[in-house]
């Protein structure tokens, strides 16, 4: 009976419950909007602690609910900061890398290649010492701009 009291005290559940979130937001999901209410659960739990306030567990959940979203208002903007910081735009691909045969010919403006079962447009990299690669020949994707592969010829 001693652990089903442990649970129904409001404050030993908001600890819970953020600690869960925090865990399962850090593990598994990633720096994500659940840690807002993670943190409004957590800081709900020292509240509660600190006070000696017992609320039903209803009302404890709506004071989780409204530190959350207060902590979210808040904290948004600097946690899209933190996130957006020192990330340059991604326009890499899982692609690039990828080693495939020409099936037209392809130069530095203009190109199509058939590659897993979709024509793509293609073009020779910029700094190919080629100016076209003709059908057949073997390239690997250097990178992926405007859905358009930039190749470099294999040797």
């Amino acid at each position: 009976m001693m652990e089903t009291a442990f649970l129904y005290d409001p404050a030993n559940a908001s600890l819970i419950a953020g600690l869960i979130l925090l865990g399962l937001d850090i593990v598994v999901i990633g720096l994500s909007p659940v840690m807002f209410v993670a943190v409004g659960a957590l800081l709900t739990s020292v509240v509660l602690y600190a006070t000696g306030w017992r609320p039903p567990l209803v009302e404890t959940a709506a004071i989780v609910a409204g530190a959350s979203l207060l902590i979210a208002i808040v904290g948004r903007r600097p946690l899209q900061r933190f996130q957006n910081a020192d990330i340059e735009e991604d326009k890499s691909s899982d692609l690039i890398g990828r080693e495939l045969t020409t099936t037209h010919e392809v130069t530095k403006t203009h190109g199509v290649v058939f590659w897993s079962g979709v024509e793509w447009q293609a073009r020779l990299a910029q700094d190919s010492p080629l100016e076209s690669l003709a059908p057949g020949a073997k390239a690997r994707v250097v990178a992926v701009e405007n859905l358009a592969l930039m190749l470099e010829p294999l040797a």
